[in-house]
């Protein structure tokens, strides 16, 4: 007989947050740790629980970093797809293969500048 439940099952339960630390700060430290949080798309409550618990948080990738990636990963491509026509004997492919290491090496080195 078949299950008769359907749709989604249930999400486990994560442990519950229900002990709290009373942690006085002064303005300029609480608007450091705001800040801080801010800079790793956080609350001031997750991040000082991070901080308590593991010592360090990692960064996120910037908006930047996430364009240079993308950017990289288009000329990738181009370049396997270049491989590939090299493969196949057609060597025509030579000119726009150097042209895409060239803004590739662009790319790269715009990114050193900053």
């Amino acid at each position: 007989m078949a299950d008769k439940r359907s749709g989604r099952p249930p999400k486990e339960k994560d442990e519950k947050l229900n002990r709290s630390i009373n942690l006085k700060l002064t303005a300029g430290d609480y608007d450091k740790v705001c800040k801080r949080a801010a800079q790793v798309s956080l609350t001031a409550t997750q991040y000082a629980r991070m901080m308590t618990l593991k010592g360090a948080i990692k960064n996120r990738f910037t908006a930047e970093e996430l364009d240079l990636m993308r950017k990289i990963a288009g000329v990738a491509n181009n370049v396997n797809q270049i491989a590939k026509h090299l493969n196949q004997g057609l060597s025509r492919y030579v000119i726009e293969a150097c042209g895409v290491i060239l803004e590739l090496k662009k790319l790269i080195d715009d990114r050193k500048k900053h």
